[in-house]
């Protein structure tokens, strides 16, 4: 007894050390475990209020579309079509996606409890944009800058799936790109985690502040990514919607190609394609020169001559700085009408010089 008496008397220290250590582990676990769930509490309030801020800037949109037999061509049912909008005036004017709408001049527009007959204004496919009005006064959302967005940005999409009361989705910025094969943007577009659903097209994308930076004109299939057309340019394809009632796409009769140097750890651009008769050829530029500017935008990638290009208008003058047999050269293009589809496939480049 007495050895058992001195045994314990020497690992007393020992006990206390490990029994006031699992004390201080629980103490941490509980601290951290508290810490996280005040964190995702004020997560939680943040997205709440951004929610109940903009809600009233959204717009469920339905329309009926004719289904018609392709054999026979005649209308043979009719289909419900269900997207979200949001105000981008006080004066009742809506972006929505044009996919929403699929070429319907006839659109509800529901708000506030009542249902509105929607103007149309015009539609873009290119885009996915489409521009509607209804007569009211109306909130409109406050704008923010897209070029702002960080990988790991918050973003949110608030809008309404299919028949269901208007929701929020959350998510984050993953990335912008230039294409989601096989099809390519006019302009570079956000990626986000955002699960974006059925019905929410056409949806605000909302950052971390509540401003709308995009809207939502694509989700992948399997919903594991959502694209936002940055509001930079819905902001110009509304202006020429207003404007003109149809998109105003600039073009310079140009393609262009990746040329790849052993010299260099970066790819360049070059001019591919020069079109007969079209500003590019008409003021010089020829296949094979290094493209390195458009206006003051530096080029580095085939989504930097997207980016530049998309935002040129019609009538203007823009410099083309180019690299021909080792010397820089600054040409001036004319921006003319882009051609349409079918127009484009009946065009042929002049011979590479």
């Amino acid at each position: 007894m007495a050895r058992l008496s001195s045994h314990f008397k020497r690992n007393l220290p020992w006990r206390c050390f490990v029994l006031v250590s699992m004390v201080a582990l629980a103490a941490a676990i509980s601290s951290s475990h508290a810490a996280t769930e005040g964190v995702m509490q004020g997560f939680e309030k943040e997205i709440q209020g951004i929610f109940d801020r903009t809600k009233d800037c959204v717009v469920q949109i339905k329309t009926i579309l004719p289904v018609t037999d392709t054999q026979k061509g005649d209308v043979v049912a009719e289909a419900l079509s269900v997207g979200t909008g949001f105000f981008s005036d006080h004066k009742g004017t809506i972006v929505t996606a044009a996919s929403v709408l699929r070429g319907s001049t006839n659109a509800i527009v529901y708000w506030r409890g009542k249902a509105y007959e929607a103007q149309t204004i015009g539609q873009d496919p290119r885009t996915n944009l489409a521009l509607l009005k209804i007569d009211a006064e109306t909130p409109m959302l406050s704008v923010g800058d897209p070029e702002a967005l960080k990988v790991g940005s918050m973003a949110l999409a608030v809008g309404y799936p299919a028949d269901a009361p208007i929701s929020a989705e959350y998510g984050f910025v993953s990335n912008t790109d230039a294409a989601q094969m096989p099809k390519f943007f006019a302009t570079t577009h956000i990626r986000s985690s955002v699960h974006a659903q059925p019905g929410q097209s056409g949806s605000p994308f909302l950052n971390s502040k509540g401003e709308v930076v995009g809207m939502v004109v694509y989700t992948m299939e399997d919903g594991s990514s959502t694209f936002a057309l940055p509001i930079t340019a819905v902001e110009k394809i509304q202006r020429d919607l207003l404007t003109y009632h149809s998109p105003r796409h600039g073009w310079t009769g140009l393609t262009i190609a990746v040329k790849s140097s052993p010299q260099s750890a970066q790819d360049g651009i070059a001019i591919q394609d020069v079109y007969q008769g079209y500003p590019g050829e008409v003021a010089g530029i020829n296949s094979g020169d290094l493209l390195l500017k458009i206006g003051d935008k530096p080029i580095h990638s085939a989504a930097d001559v997207m980016n530049a290009t998309f935002y040129l208008s019609i009538g203007e003058k823009v410099n083309f700085t180019v690299q021909r047999d080792g010397e820089e050269k600054i040409i001036p293009v004319s921006v003319v009408q882009r051609p349409t589809e079918k127009e484009m496939g009946a065009l042929r480049p002049v011979a590479h010089r």
